[in-house]
């Protein structure tokens, strides 16, 4: 078998596989589906296994960007893993991932998301858990009461998406946002014409949400202090004739579980992703740092997948910035593969990805320095791709 790039006369067969991997999908998505299919295959994005001329496996990489530390860096978002039911269990998915990985590298993209069927494959290539995409439910009633604030909430609608983005931009950058995506304005002028999607934004803060069933969803929701959340979530709470519950997709540290007087879920749904860094340097170089953070510490990192992504040398530290610097100079020396080094990115602590049999080496004081690097926001996201 051969792992390479999809041709574009199978754009057909890659829909067989998916719908024989994930069921029938409704016979209008075919065309947008074929369309995002046909730009992802001419700009070499999509990655099949092929049996002689038989496509048997494809996924694809979507251009994304994700925040890190308050940055946003490069990500390849891995969807469409899709493997020919006959095909399965004969190492198919292990050569597509790897040839997905490696095409995520030449791509430069520094880090790679997906959301897993299935755990063990995607994990012994290096890709490690890292973050939940979080879905907590509120009583509509709490929103209500919370009865609005001094700011001026209007409708929102497409011409907004621009100032929607420099709102959510400025959130992330400034809280140093750990794992959420950055929009792209045309998709979000796109999703904020659709009919089902409502949209209200104030000088500082916006809201995203719509029906689900007789229940409302937030999407999204944007605020830079209280009264702009206070008045946005009040929007929301007027639907409680109507609506008893809220599903929101929100950071597992949002403001709104302190603005409201009661518990805001009693049960929250997670759905979880696995980060991998493809390029350890570039990823290191491009994440935010807490202001003040002093790091220095001797560190290897292995990645048998991806030999060039290897790095022994040091990780340094300061004024909000890191780097990897070859040469171990002095002091013990930290060892870390893939997986470790995606979940201390993530902001795993060190001294557990040590009991976990994913990191060796180093001393107290060299795991307290990476602590310090890399601790920060749970990460999370708050879409599903």
């Amino acid at each position: 078998m051969e792992t390479r790039s999809v041709d574009p006369a199978d754009i057909g067969r890659s829909f067989d596989i998916r719908t024989r991997s994930f069921g029938v999908a409704p016979a209008s998505s075919r065309p947008g589906w074929e369309e995002r299919a046909r730009a992802a295959v001419d700009e070499g994005r999509s990655v099949g296994v092929y049996d002689d001329r038989l496509l048997v496996g494809r996924a694809v990489i979507w251009p994304f960007r994700q925040w890190w530390g308050g940055r946003p860096l490069p990500m390849a978002g891995i969807a469409g893993v899709v493997v020919s039911p006959e095909y399965r269990g004969r190492g198919v998915g292990t050569a597509l991932m790897q040839g997905i990985l490696e095409r995520s590298r030449e791509l430069g993209y520094p880090l790679s998301v997906l959301y897993p069927a299935t755990v063990p494959v995607y994990r012994r290539l290096g890709w490690e858990v890292a973050g939940s995409q979080y879905r907590v439910t509120i009583d509509t009633r709490l929103l209500r009461e919370l009865r609005g604030g001094p700011r001026t909430v209007r409708e929102a609608g497409p011409c907004d998406a621009g100032s929607m983005l420099e709102i959510m931009r400025r959130e992330y950058a400034e809280s140093r946002a750990n794992g959420p995506k950055d929009d792209d304005e045309a998709e979000l002028r796109q999703r904020l014409a659709e009919e089902s999607v409502f949209a209200y934004i104030c000088d500082d803060g916006y809201v995203v949400y719509g029906w689900e069933g007789e229940d409302l969803a937030v999407y999204q929701l944007q605020a830079g202090d209280a009264d702009a959340a206070r008045a946005l979530w009040s929007v929301v709470g007027s639907g409680s004739s109507i609506a008893k519950r809220v599903y929101a997709y929100l950071a597992p540290d949002d403001p709104v579980h302190w603005l409201l007087p009661d518990v805001v879920a009693p049960s929250v749904q997670q759905n979880r992703w696995m980060l991998r860094c493809c390029d350890v340097e570039a990823a290191v170089e491009g994440r935010g740092y807490a202001t003040g953070t002093s790091v220095d510490v001797a560190l290897e990192i292995s990645d048998p997948q991806l030999p060039g992504n290897g790095f022994t040398g040091r990780l340094q530290v300061s004024d909000g910035r890191g780097r990897l610097v070859p040469g171990i100079g002095r002091g013990p020396v930290t060892r870390i593969g893939p997986n470790g080094f995606a979940a201390l990115y993530a902001g795993a602590s060190v001294s557990m990805l040590v009991a976990g049999g994913v990191v060796s080496g180093g001393d107290q004081e060299s795991y307290a320095l990476l602590d310090s690097a890399f601790s920060g926001r749970p990460a999370y996201l708050l879409e599903y791709f």
